[in-house]
């Protein structure tokens, strides 16, 4: 077996004796300045990279002393947080294990950059793109904010070999199956015709380091990110800069609204991918372990209501499928909105709800509506909460 393969068991039981407690679900700019403060006394360096277009300080942190550098960015998309958090448990689990031989390993190999929270301006609005309404994740190639000129800055600054960018994505499906996708990889193109060059094909390997070790927690929950070409998007520009990007996607699990089960095989996958790049086993890996993962697919929805009996204005009466989300960008609001009737039987959902011989009126079905959850609970519907 694959050392990286035996350290990622190794620690994955161990996870809640290193995750970092104190955040909130959705992670706002003042929750991890609060937690980099705590960590001033530890041996990671901590600097001001940036500012955000309202001033907030965006933060670059440092470990280890390494050749290989490794520069790892977050939440560049206000509301996807995930991945912050993650980070900070990554650091945790180096930070406490640093007498470990991998850990030992990984920090003199490896000089790891993190840039948690890109985009913090967005994050407090709890939105996709920052406050000027502009998608960062979009502007690697014009650099009119802020936010991406920094990106660019310390890419050329700290020259890494190696890049994560690291997001959450809508409710998806592996495939056409009804698996849900718990993480979806990706080694972005550099251009049009998907061309192969040592710097991508070593982003494939990483890409496979992660695919070898979630086949050992999530087999078949497992997916790819479209690999279409996006000159203005980052993953894309890093990898044209020669810098080997693994575009990291966290999904969801059913019954873990909060994503604890996510955050826990993203900071597996992470310490995996630092320690096979430590120790070059990363380009020992099957490359098509990474290539022939299914692409994302969309058959799932957050709630589906089986066999609703629906009554329309002139009595008549109908048995459907009922599709509810919950969705907005990449998280949660609510109430939820109706968005599938039908036959929902090649479908699957967070929740599947059985309310059989429950009689619900048309008009509280209506298509792009949101959901009258009171009316529904008093039917003894159960819809769950976010915790946003």
């Amino acid at each position: 077996m694959n050392t990286y393969l035996t350290f990622s068991q190794k620690i994955f039981s161990s996870c809640d004796e290193w995750k970092v407690n104190k955040f909130s679900t959705h992670v706002v700019h003042s929750e991890i300045e609060e937690h980099i403060q705590s960590l001033k006394e530890s041996e990671i360096k901590i600097e001001e990279g940036g500012v955000s277009f309202e001033g907030r300080n965006i933060y670059l942190l440092t470990l280890g002393n390494g050749k290989r550098k490794i520069f790892s960015w977050t939440q560049m998309h206000g509301d996807e947080s995930t991945a912050t958090k993650a980070i900070f448990d990554v650091l945790n689990f180096l930070s406490i294990n640093k007498n470990e031989t991998e850990v030992e390993k990984i920090l003199s190999e490896c000089t790891l950059y993190f840039l948690p929270m890109v985009n913090p301006d967005g994050a407090e609005r709890k939105q996709r793109r920052n406050t000027q309404s502009i998608d960062i994740n979009r502007d690697a190639q014009a650099c009119v904010t802020l936010e991406a000129r920094l990106l660019h800055g310390l890419r050329l600054k700290l020259r890494p070999e190696f890049g994560f960018n690291l997001h959450d994505q809508e409710l998806s499906t592996v495939s056409s199956s009804k698996e849900i996708t718990a993480l979806a990889l990706l080694a972005p193109a550099f251009d049009e015709t998907k061309s192969e060059n040592e710097t991508r094909t070593k982003a494939k390997h990483v890409a496979s380091v992660i695919s070898e070790t979630m086949k050992q927690c999530i087999p078949n929950n497992l997916a790819r990110y479209s690999d279409d070409f996006e000159p203005r998007a980052f993953g894309d520009s890093m990898q044209k800069f020669g810098v080997g990007t693994v575009l990291i996607e966290a999904g969801h699990s059913k019954n873990d609204i909060e994503k604890k089960f996510i955050r826990k095989l993203y900071a597996l996958s992470l310490l995996s991918s630092f320690y096979a790049i430590s120790t070059n086993e990363f380009l020992q890996t099957e490359i098509s372990s990474y290539e022939q993962l299914p692409f994302n697919g969309k058959k799932a929805y957050d709630v589906i209501l089986r066999n609703a009996i629906v009554k329309f204005p002139n009595e008549q009466m109908m048995t459907v499928d009922v599709a509810i989300s919950y969705q907005v960008d990449t998280h949660s609001e609510f109430p939820p909105r109706i968005v599938d009737i039908g036959d929902l039987s090649t479908f699957t959902a967070l929740h599947e709800i059985d309310v059989s011989e429950i009689v619900i009126p048309f008009e509280k079905i209506e298509l792009q509506k949101s959901v009258d959850v009171d009316f529904f609970r008093s039917l003894d519907i159960q819809l769950p909460r976010t915790p946003w």
